[in-house]
């Protein structure tokens, strides 16, 4: 459990923190998987109103990115769901070259943002990339039975219906 809260740590929770003291982290994978939540376990926020989440969803958060303006101070910016832009990649690219000292990036989306890496890549050596996959047996228990193992089988690894 990530401390203080509800959340199971990921698998990939502990890589993603290391990662981004270097380069910008993109995580893709299927919808409800559960990104949106590990980048706001990352972050150390409670809820989607923390001010260094921007969601490209949000009217007032879309703005702010079009405009170029991205919360200062922050020592970790997530930037979810904005492979929705057409240029996302040059707008990411342009934060994360002009970012100030101990700014990172985490970006989150789904297939989308795997797009991208079929063709040229503007970002080339600038981030890592990694795919969330839904929950593994090994996540939901220290200690597996069968039971388990049959629970998961029959409702999947996903965090919700």
């Amino acid at each position: 459990m990530a401390s203080g809260s509800n959340v199971l740590q990921r698998y990939l929770h502990s890589q993603i923190r290391e990662d981004l003291e270097y380069k910008m982290v993109f995580l893709g994978g299927p919808r409800q998987v559960g990104k949106t939540t590990l980048a706001l376990d990352i972050l150390g926020a409670k809820d989607r109103r923390h001010p260094a989440y921007l969601n490209w969803d949000s009217p007032y958060a879309r703005k702010r990115l079009m405009e170029g303006e991205i919360p200062g101070g922050q020592p970790l910016l997530v930037l979810d769901e904005i492979h929705k832009f057409p240029r996302w990649r040059n707008l990411v690219k342009g934060f994360f070259d002009t970012r100030g000292e101990g700014t990172s990036f985490l970006v989150t989306g789904s297939a989308r943002l795997d797009h991208y890496r079929k063709g040229g890549d503007s970002l080339q050596g600038r981030y890592h990339h990694y795919r969330l996959h839904p929950f593994s047996l090994g996540e939901l228990t220290i200690t597996p039975n069968s039971g388990d193992l049959e629970t998961l089988m029959r409702f999947g690894g996903f965090p919700e219906p």
